[in-house]
């Protein structure tokens, strides 16, 4: 993989105990929450084996090498389901690809749902499960999150550690959370 590929953790190893993407569009309020948690694990957090961090958003379609290959993934996103802002899902890729129907289009140049349909025409499927939060605001021009998603934003994240350890991973906190740390960060490189 060349250095130029978009990750947030520029250190993974090259065979991670698991990938992380984080996917959405940070310059519409809550539709950026799950590159906001990929960011947060990433500064947050060292894991044991390794954990390759990717800023989906930025990679467009090249997220697709990640759902081609078998490999660990787990997707942090906004879901847009039809439950309370700040509900959060997991659902495994089976699941994910059975509501398909029933999702509502989101600013995103790619979603979950069209890697995995696409990943076994490239001769891979990733043991791949999304971590979804309900947003409250995914149309208005904003960088950050709305009030009532960033109180929600630790357990968010809390919900991304939890399917690490469930994988065997090992996770160590070495900076608390902070939404307006991890906020701040990504927002310096759009102004």
């Amino acid at each position: 993989m060349s250095t130029d590929t978009p990750r947030l953790n520029a250190n993974a190893s090259p065979t991670p105990g698991a990938v992380i993407i984080g996917m959405g569009n940070i310059l519409y309020h809550d539709e950026g929450v799950g590159v906001y948690g990929a960011r947060a694990l990433e500064t947050c957090f060292r894991f044991s084996p390794e954990v390759e961090i990717v800023d989906g958003a930025s990679l467009g379609f090249g997220v697709i090498s990640y759902f081609a290959q078998p490999t660990s993934v787990i997707v942090l996103d906004a879901i847009a389901a039809n439950a309370p802002t700040g509900t959060i899902f997991r659902l495994p890729a089976d699941e994910l690809c059975n509501l398909a129907a029933d999702m509502r289009p989101t600013a995103h140049e790619v979603d979950p749902i069209q890697m995995l349909k696409m990943a076994p025409a490239l001769g891979g499927e990733p043991d791949m499960v999304l971590i979804g939060i309900v947003p409250e605001n995914t149309s208005e021009l904003c960088v950050g999150l709305t009030p009532a998603l960033a109180v929600q934003f630790e357990r968010y994240v809390d919900a991304a550690l939890a399917e690490l350890r469930a994988r065997g991973i090992e996770v160590d906190q070495v900076e608390r959370v902070s939404i307006e740390k991890v906020i701040d960060s990504l927002a310096s490189g759009v102004r």
